[in-house]
């Protein structure tokens, strides 16, 4: 084809051509146009509009959950030659031929950087660690759509008469069709913030024995395309060759990026980094080129240079930091556009079309109901079942490039191509909000029960579980345990849970600690903080027991670990540490709003009581003070009523009989006010404590207060009077002890009380105390 301009001369011609390995688009142009100034602007412009359509797309879909990688093919089938590039006009302008071969190109680099990047986060270690169950199931979410989808062309050869073309492309669609990648699953987890909940773990393994099934049909289809153009022999040496690609990966350039990471760490600056780039940049793009010469696709590749380099090491997580971001946001959405491009639904027409769906369908089906029974078989819920075959029958980047790949070598026509790309895409785009409806982690916590801590009895151990994010949460906290007063006939039970964000990974981790750190090539930056619990379980021999664990996830799921631990242990308290931390001279030492997010998820989802710790430590030099020789740690206890004042209380009696220990209780009352059963129970339970401290180192004051000016009063009265204050996050909030303070909150998830104590310039540490989220119990009902 050729475009002429206005006085009759050729500018352009495009027509396809026999290429190494598959058929090509070659695009000529006069030798002046080659480089054309109108080039660059016209890219940004399809730049523009891809990202443009995509983000309305989203929007007006938004009720479908419809992520953005399924935005992009929508707004590329929209953009391309289906929808509006039919106008010859915008077409010409927009999106000339010349000027989508740019495109093409760009995102083809794109997809290469992104599955170079999936691979360094593949842990290669997990396909040990796949189960007799995950492997089950796995196999019969691969093989079952097969089946059925042979069984389905069978009958339909049996009925009608099919041509030998279309018997010969329904196999092929047959055999893609079952595909279901671990990079997709992955992705799909994570968007939906279900990656480390039970349901996610077991689909990521499923996935992980899928994607085997997946790349040996990868290389089977591939072997056999090749075979079909070029003699046997030739197929045979294809084999020969990419095996010694594989191994020489395997063996060559995989030591050669652990060595040279070994080299980073005893390096320093800028420079070595800069160098380690360019080196493994330069490693990737030859195996790349190598992939292309052996008729495998680029990606290929990339993957594989990918999992030679493991997440796990510092150069693979500086790596997928420095690429990720960069593809996934710019060169990505052009990869998932210019699929779309290809689709042509005017040719989804006639007999043939009707029998390519059902094909298609009855893979859904096969891999939906095969996943389903198998679950159900080995013991999974039904309702963690359902969600399960929903997962595996969504479909992501890579499957898209594997139907891209055998569109451009003509295995896969227009008609299959748009059949494939526009079922995925509905299918997908409808399961999302299925699964998200269907499955929520939380539920599982609630429907359990919360644990309280008014409910221990003395003579049995009550359990802590304690969340670290980095080693100075560990001095206030240790204070905290130490003055739970662990003794042999009342002990502690310590769950220290350590929770890193997920990078360099594609799977979350929820492992005891010392087997993560057996499993890693490094050293954590925990060891300190061990070393400080060991400390405190042997000083207290008897007393008291620690448990360490590490959560690797992202941190808009990573509340999931924090409660499944709790449930799993039967924890009694959950102790949090606040998102900001002071300086010794009391300036704002840091803010870390994603630890905030974390402590919002945990405090409305938690099976037990929480409590979230606001540490101003070094500002009283009170650090480790209970296990050394220093004045007693003086610990107030703030009680206008309510269920989680009644909470904090109940945690203080532990407190009582501890020698280091000044405990002072101050009762603020209003005798306007009265709320009716509560109380009631806040006088019995006064009455309990009062009972039981009997003449110990405690003690009680009552005071009164009109309105929240008298009750801020008697807070402001605790300063330099107490090291930590523990409040209750709820209170009534008709009552007058508040009136006032409820116009302005900065932090709604700690309460008036304790949002007003973590922004005022209060020298104390404060506890915030929550027996369970306001409304429960009408949720539950």
């Amino acid at each position: 084809m050729a475009e002429i301009n206005e006085l009759g001369r050729v500018l352009m011609t495009k027509g396809w051509v026999s290429g190494p390995f598959q058929r090509e688009q070659l695009v000529c142009q006069q030798a002046l146009l080659v480089i054309n100034s109108r080039d660059l602007p016209v890219l940004m412009i399809q730049i523009i509009l891809i990202f443009f359509t995509t983000r309305l797309l989203v929007f007006f879909l938004k009720p479908l959950r419809m992520n953005l990688l399924m935005g992009y093919i929508l707004a590329g089938i929209i953009l391309g030659p289906a929808v509006i590039g039919r106008n010859k006009t915008f077409a010409h302008n927009v999106f000339p031929p010349g000027s989508v071969v740019i495109l093409m190109t760009l995102a083809e680099m794109g997809f290469v950087i992104h599955l170079f990047t999936l691979g360094i986060q593949v842990d290669t270690r997990m396909m040990t660690k796949v189960g007799k169950r995950a492997t089950l199931i796995g196999s019969v979410c691969f093989l079952l759509p097969f089946a059925l989808g042979f069984l389905t062309l069978f009958m339909l050869s049996s009925f009608g008469n099919l041509e030998a073309h279309l018997k010969h492309r329904l196999l092929i669609v047959i055999a893609i069709n079952s595909v279901s990648t671990f990079p997709s699953v992955t992705s799909l987890l994570t968007d939906l913030r279900i990656l480390n909940s039970e349901v996610g773990r077991m689909a990521t393994h499923v996935s992980l024995v899928c994607d085997v099934w997946s790349w040996s049909l990868s290389m089977a289809v591939s072997s056999f395309a090749l075979a079909s153009e070029d003699s046997k022999m030739g197929s045979v040496w294809l084999v020969i060759f990419t095996v010694a690609f594989v191994m020489a990966i395997a063996f060559i350039v995989r030591p050669i990026f652990r060595r040279s990471d070994k080299r980073a760490k005893e390096g320093e600056g800028e420079e070595e980094e800069e160098a380690q780039f360019f080196w493994v940049m330069i490693i990737l793009f030859c195996c790349v080129l190598l992939s292309e010469i052996l008729g495998q696709h680029a990606g290929f590749g990339a993957f594989l240079v990918g999992l030679a380099l493991p997440g796990r090491l510092p150069l693979g997580s500086a790596l997928v930091q420095k690429l990720d971001t960069f593809s996934n946001v710019l060169l990505v959405p052009a990869f998932m556009a210019t699929s779309g491009f290809r689709v042509n639904p005017w040719g989804m027409g006639g007999t043939s079309s009707v029998f390519m769906e059902l094909v298609i369908m009855m893979g859904y089906i096969g891999k939906f109901c095969g996943t389903l029974v198998l679950a159900i078989c080995c013991g999974v819920p039904f309702w963690d079942a359902i969600p399960l075959g929903l997962i595996m029958c969504c479909k992501g980047i890579i499957e898209i490039a594997i139907y891209i790949s055998l569109y451009d070598r003509e295995i896969l026509l227009d008609q299959a191509y748009s059949h494939l790309l526009v079922t995925m895409l509905i299918v997908t785009t409808l399961a999302r909000p299925i699964i998200a409806y269907l499955y929520d982690p939380s539920r599982r916590y609630l429907v359990q029960g919360r644990r309280t801590m008014q409910e221990w009895k003395e003579g049995v151990a009550m359990q802590f579980l304690v969340c670290l994010h980095n080693e100075e949460h560990v001095p206030a906290i240790m204070d905290l345990l130490d003055a739970s007063h662990p003794t042999p006939h009342s002990p502690i039970t310590v769950f220290v849970l350590h929770l890193r964000e997920l990078k360099g990974h594609a799977a979350s981790v929820l492992l005891p600690h010392r087997q993560l750190h057996k499993a890693s090539s490094k050293a954590t930056s925990y060891n300190h903080a061990v070393n400080v619990f060991q400390y405190f379980e042997e000083h207290n021999s008897g007393s008291v027991i620690v448990q360490h664990f590490t959560a690797v996830s992202p941190y808009a799921s990573i509340h999931n670990d924090v409660c499944t631990l709790a449930l799993d242990n039967r924890a009694d308290l959950v102790i949090l540490p606040f998102h900001k931390t002071w300086a010794i001279d009391g300036s704002m030492e840091s803010t870390v709003h994603v630890i905030r997010e974390v402590n919002k998820n945990v405090m409305s989802k938690a099976p037990c009581s929480v409590g979230i710790l606001i540490d101003r430590g070094p500002l009283t030099s009170s650090q480790y003070m209970l296990m050394g020789e220093s004045e007693p740690y003086r610990i107030g206890v703030l009680f206008l009523g309510g269920a989680d004042d009644r909470e904090a209380l109940a945690y203080c009696m532990r407190m009582v009989e501890h020698p280091k220990v000044d405990l002072t209780i101050v009762r603020v009352k209003n005798d306007d006010y009265l709320n009716g059963e509560d109380s009631h129970l806040d006088q019995e339970l006064i009455d309990y404590f009062r009972a039981n401290a009997g003449k110990r180192k405690v003690s009680y004051i009552e005071e009164t207060a009109m309105d929240g000016v008298g009750t801020t009063q008697v807070i402001c009265s605790f300063e330099d009077a107490v090291d930590m204050l523990i409040v209750g996050k709820h209170h009534d909030p008709s009552s007058l002890l508040i009136s006032g303070l409820t116009e302005w909150n900065e932090y709604p998830e700690l309460g008036v009380v304790g949002g007003m104590l973590a922004t005022s310039d209060f020298r104390f540490s404060v506890l915030v105390v929550q027996q369970e989220p306001v409304g429960l119990n009408l949720s539950l009902e």
